[in-house]
């Protein structure tokens, strides 16, 4: 066992944990993703990435934690569940996939991109795709591809339209989609993947990607049945102009808008949403339900 020193990435508070070399026997990238829990260091929980050397090369903190709410049905932890070795290896994926590429996939499915991962590690391809298969299966639909920098070069024009990501590094980011200061969810849902053991964690994110589909699709049906309503009743909305118009000067559409969400949601699922959760799914609902948000605030509304 090695005593390494880590700084908190939060508070810049230093202390020592304990590492044994072994873990760096089958490890490609020549890093493993420590998980460092509170009160190791401080109070905060974050992941340090230690090399061969046992220098640390760098930190994944989820910044500040968002609450994502629990509902039901929960997928429940059945043997013939978990992904067998062969097809998914979920120690391969913690070890070599780095957190943030983790979180900029997410986002890429979220909002109906093409991915393109760059990696130099063959042996790695099949595990990464059945990854993202597993976890999105019968949710997102996805178009991820893996392969080397070499190919991508060769082929740039087939990739033209596809988010591409090479470790930490954004390689290629379509309409600015990603801003890497805002993926707060999808950084919370990483840690928390990381951090629990490799079959948990494995039903953890899935279950966390079947939520945010299933709490998705609720709020585009409800946008759309309202949609409908408020167009059957066309003559009611005409009368009401001017009432709404009156009401611009008092409230913000948009807190009347979630607040209405936030209801509904509480009383289909018995939850109650943070706003940093209800605008993650909000674009969910917008990029790939392909719904106007921001339309359908003004409609609903009046």
């Amino acid at each position: 066992m090695s005593k390494i020193q880590i700084r908190c990435p939060i508070c810049s508070k230093w202390g020592y944990i304990e590492v044994s070399e072994v873990i760096f026997k089958n490890v490609s990238r020549g890093v493993v993703a420590v998980n460092i829990a509170s009160n190791t260091i401080c109070e905060h929980t974050f992941i340090a990435y230690i090399d061969k050397n046992l220098a640390v090369r760098d930190y994944f903190t989820t910044d500040y934690q968002v609450e994502i709410p629990e509902i039901t049905p929960k997928t429940k932890l059945e043997k013939e569940m978990i992904p067998e070795k062969g097809f998914l290896d979920g120690d391969l994926i913690k070890l070599n996939l780095p957190a943030m590429m983790i979180a900029y996939v997410l986002k890429a499915i979220f909002t109906k991109q093409k991915v393109l991962i760059l990696s130099d590690q063959k042996f790695l391809y099949k595990y990464i795709l059945n990854f993202f298969k597993y976890i999105t299966e019968n949710y997102f639909e996805t178009n991820i591809d893996v392969g080397s920098v070499e190919e991508y070069k060769a082929n740039k024009k087939k990739y033209k339209n596809y988010m591409i990501f090479e470790n930490n590094e954004i390689v290629q980011n379509q309409q600015k989609i990603i801003d890497p200061k805002k993926l707060k969810v999808e950084k919370q849902i990483v840690n928390n993947f990381l951090t629990e053991q490799t079959s948990m964690g494995l039903i953890f994110i899935k279950n966390e990607i079947f939520k945010a589909y299933n709490l998705a699709q609720f709020i585009a049906d409800y946008i759309n049945n309202q949609i409908q309503i408020k167009k059957e009743n066309r003559e009611k909305i005409e009368e009401n102009v001017l009432v709404v118009n009156f009401l611009d000067d008092l409230v913000n559409k948009e807190k009347v808008f979630s607040l209405k969400i936030s209801n509904e949601l509480e009383k289909k699922f018995g939850i109650k949403i943070q706003k940093q959760f209800l605008n993650f799914l909000l674009e969910i609902v917008q990029s790939y339900f392909n719904i106007d948000v921001e339309k359908a605030i003004s409609l609903i509304n009046v």
